[in-house]
């Protein structure tokens, strides 16, 4: 999935304007409630997520230990799909029943992450119909998971006859658009995947807008940094990269407890 970094930043603006019109609406209809929860000090909290990057899409999940109302630390782990920004799909234009295919990419790839961070507020909820903003930052392990491509094959009978498509890992040398059936089952080539180990850095802005101490309800985006040893081999005829550079947007949700 490949998304356009002003498009990126332009749908994460429209989808904060409604929860801040939802947040002065709230405001009036509860300004008289104090919650059951407003004097409990919390010191863990946990959320999920799910995210949309640059070059992809993914989810997290990610626990904190609070240590003062400015300050957390937290541990997370994440998995991500990983797309090169040269991929277009195409389709074999002889044969309308099969499945496009990304022609030109040898690996598919996604990325697991495992990091600590902390959180730091820079904008106080002064009370439950405000935004609390805090800023992220996080660092860890990032590994590469490559699977192969594996294509469906033209092949014919030595009397020149067509026999059914024949799935094989795609090999740019002899592989083109006219031998080239559509996808292959998204199960090929499972039993050869290769792992990439590496690094990753994360920053970002939460955005906190639930209206309970307890509960979280969040909407974040940033910049996460992927860095690997060696290239990532993901295409055949596009430059690769050993370093990932993405804008994020997750929404999230979560709690807190004592």
């Amino acid at each position: 999935m490949k998304i356009p970094y002003l498009k990126l930043f332009t749908f994460c603006l429209l989808l904060f304007i409604p929860f801040g019109k939802f947040v002065t609406a709230q405001e009036i209809a509860d300004e008289s409630i104090t919650p059951p929860d407003a004097n409990i000090i919390y010191n863990h909290q946990a959320i999920g997520a799910i995210s949309i990057h640059s070059e992809g899409w993914g989810f997290y999940f990610r626990r904190s230990k609070i240590l003062d109302i400015y300050k957390k630390i937290f541990w997370e782990t994440e998995f991500a799909t990983m797309h090169n920004q040269n991929e277009y799909k195409i389709s074999n234009p002889n044969q309308p029943e099969a499945s496009p295919y990304y022609f030109g990419k040898l690996n598919g790839m996604g990325v697991f992450r495992l990091g600590v961070g902390v959180s730091r507020m820079i904008w106080r909820k002064n009370d439950l119909n405000c935004v609390q903003i805090d800023a992220i930052y996080a660092v860890g392990a990032s590994l590469g998971i490559l699977k192969p491509v594996y294509l469906d094959i033209l092949v014919s009978a030595p009397n020149g006859d067509q026999l059914p498509p024949v799935p094989e890992k795609y090999d740019p040398a002899k592989d083109n658009p006219s031998n080239i059936y559509g996808r292959a089952s998204v199960f090929d080539g499972l039993g050869e995947m290769t792992i990439h180990p590496g690094l990753y850095g994360k920053a970002g802005i939460n955005f906190d807008f639930a209206n309970r101490h307890k509960t979280l309800k969040a909407l974040e985006t940033g910049v996460v940094v992927d860095a690997y040893k060696n290239v990532i081999p993901m295409m055949a005829f596009s430059q690769n990269n050993r370093i990932f550079i993405n804008l994020y947007l997750s929404f999230s949700i979560g709690s807190r407890w004592i």
